[in-house]
């Protein structure tokens, strides 16, 4: 579950912080978004659903620093319109590191993502495969 949690925030972090910088349009308010992740390992899927307030001043590429948020390293960004694609490299600490490729779609108020992650250790690959969605659903409290 923590690598579930960590790149349901980095997926966030990435989306509030590509938003007006390269001009993904994305609404600041209360946003709810549910993940779902299918492991390599197991057949079943396992959802997740999270609220987190996005301020204005978090729309920014100033608003975080993941080196020091996060394991895991963005590259390769692109961003066309209203679609984002980047690259994640995660080095976990215990000698893991995976990559993965990462994609969503904003419609200001409503996104949906995809996503992939693999490592391999002893010969064997692993991983997931996650899809996301959220939608703004109020402003904050």
């Amino acid at each position: 579950m923590r690598i579930h949690n960590l790149l349901t925030g980095l997926a966030a972090v990435l989306i509030s912080s590509t938003s007006n910088a390269a001009g993904v349009a994305i609404q600041p308010g209360l946003w709810e978004m549910t993940s779902t992740m299918t492991m390599t390992m197991l057949n079943q899927p396992q959802t997740n659903t999270v609220r987190q307030c996005i301020e204005e001043d978090e729309l920014g590429p100033d608003s975080f620093n993941m080196e020091q948020d996060s394991p895991c390293q963005a590259s390769d960004i692109n961003i066309e319109g209203n679609k984002a694609s980047w690259s994640v490299n995660c080095s976990t600490g215990d000698g893991m590191n995976m990559v993965g490729q990462w994609e969503f779609t904003s419609q200001g108020d409503s996104i949906n993502g995809s996503g992939t992650m693999t490592s391999e250790s002893s010969g064997q690959q692993f991983g997931f495969d996650m899809t996301w969605s959220g939608k703004r659903i109020g402003a904050c409290e």
